[in-house]
């Protein structure tokens, strides 16, 4: 526990706080508690191991706290080096190894520190082939800020807090001036970069899906109608045409929030989109729950019946108070409202849609869940991406890294789960791995279709091919 304290006060070689100063791969030197003006040596000997001069070790021969600093030292040192410079920013090889993404060269050298007020100390490489200077930081680049401060801010505009009160805090705690606008910035980066990621990830869900409409102020979008003289206005409250349609659905069990959807009009056009967008992240439900609103019974009848059994049940729930079965998604529409309200709106159409897929990404990834025992819905859904304490740092460097999936691969969604996909040495073959319905073989045959795969019968080995 001593030599934990003391390895807990790591810092710069310049800081006068400094516990530990390495001087080389086998040697330290370690700060006395008792004494600031005093230091110890450590050193490793492989005959004998470590060893120090300090009188616990010289007279009683064991490990003393300065040998187990300077272990944990190491170890802090070893977790550093894996999770920044073995994440590595182009091709991913063998752990340590870092592949330079210009040239493709695995020849490198360390070249320098690159220093930088606010992010920090960042360790610089040189390409031996192309002469390329690089760092290697995924998902952090090009920031002038460091991960930490980005990620505090996403974390902090998510859980309600205004973009303006976010830089205050930042300035007040981190001494860090940043306009309001580049927080926006960091949240829209955080959506394009994750966004593609967690929506290839299909969760194990519990199969009764409920699905509920909300109205949304989205300052600069136009309807068509103003919502005073619309039929749709069912909350009889005074609207101008400023606001639309905001569509969640989520799974009963996992409260895995699976889709939100933003459309001008609640016609049957939004509900069969909503119900698509549904199939392509998550299996299909047993039971689909509803408020009775007859856009769902119609995307019902032309998305999810069918004759086979066991078929989906359409359940119409009529909400009246705390009445219903459709009380967890309307809890849903609260915790939104509860972020609009800050915003004072959303400001058009596709910002708006943006920041709901990063609000649906903390909600699902991020933010643990009460009912849930602390637990977020993705890990309950089966889906744990072991992220760490900072869980918006450890999901955008994990996104950064991961290889995307193939456009045809995102487009199939939960389908894809139903075929093979083999890569040889000119094209792409695509071959089902069982009996598929006919339902979703035609929409497999058109996506692929689009995507310029054919098709060609020729028995067992009838295939989907296209040339790479």
């Amino acid at each position: 526990m001593r030599g934990m304290a003391i390895a807990n006060t790591i810092g710069r070689r310049n800081n006068p706080d400094v516990s530990i100063q390495r001087l080389n791969k086998l040697a330290y030197k370690v700060k006395s508690q008792s004494n600031n003006d005093k230091w110890y040596t450590v050193a490793k000997d492989y005959s004998s191991g470590w060893t120090c001069d300090c009188p616990d070790f010289t007279f009683r021969h064991f490990e003393c706290k300065h040998v187990h600093a300077v272990k944990f030292s190491k170890l802090l040192r070893k977790k550093i080096y894996f999770d920044t410079f073995a994440n590595i920013p182009a091709t991913e090889s063998k752990l340590g190894e870092i592949i330079y993404q210009k040239c493709g060269s695995p020849n490198y050298k360390k070249f320098g520190i690159r220093h930088n007020k606010d992010s920090g100390d960042i360790q610089r490489y040189l390409c031996k082939d192309c002469d390329y200077r690089f760092i290697v930081n995924p998902a952090f680049e090009n920031c002038k800020a460091s991960a930490k401060i980005i990620t505090a801010a996403i974390d902090l505009y998510f859980k309600g807090v205004s973009t303006r009160k976010t830089a205050e805090h930042l300035k007040q705690l981190y001494n860090f001036s940043i306009d309001d606008s580049s927080i926006c910035r960091w949240i829209m980066k955080f959506t394009r970069l994750v966004q593609p990621y967690v929506d290839g990830l299909v969760p194990k869900t519990g199969g009764v899906y409920h699905v509920d409409e909300m109205l949304l102020h989205v300052r600069k979008e136009n309807n068509e109608q103003t919502m005073n003289d619309n039929e749709e206005n069912h909350t009889h409250k005074f609207f101008d045409n400023h606001y639309s349609w905001l569509w969640n659905l989520m799974d009963s069990t996992t409260r895995f929030w699976i889709c939100s959807r933003l459309s001008q009009r609640r016609d049957i056009q939004a509900g069969v989109a909503l119900l698509k967008e549904m199939k392509q992240r998550a299996p299909l439900p047993k039971a689909f729950v509803h408020d009775g609103l007859r856009v769902y019974d119609e995307a019902y009848q032309k998305e999810l019946f069918t004759l086979k059994t066991p078929r989906i049940q359409n359940v119409r729930s009529i909400s009246i108070g705390h009445q219903g079965l459709n009380s967890k998604v309307e809890r849903l529409n609260g915790t939104m409202r509860d972020r609009e309200t800050v915003m004072r709106g959303l400001d058009n159409a596709d910002a708006a849609q943006e920041l709901l897929d990063a609000m649906r990404i903390h909600y699902n990834f991020i933010r643990p869940h009460q009912a849930l025992k602390g637990q977020t819905p993705a890990e309950v859904a089966g889906i744990n991406l072991n992220l760490g304490e900072n869980r918006v740092e450890d999901l955008m460097r994990q996104a950064a890294l991961k290889k995307k999936p193939e456009m045809f691969v995102t487009a199939l969604g939960i389908r894809a789960n139903k075929i093979d996909v083999i890569h040889e040495n000119a094209s792409v073959k695509i071959k089902p791995k069982e009996w598929i319905d006919k339902k979703t073989w035609r929409e497999i045959n058109d996506i692929l279709r689009i995507q310029d795969f054919k098709w060609f019968g020729d028995g067992k080995e009838s295939c989907w091919t296209r040339t790479k």
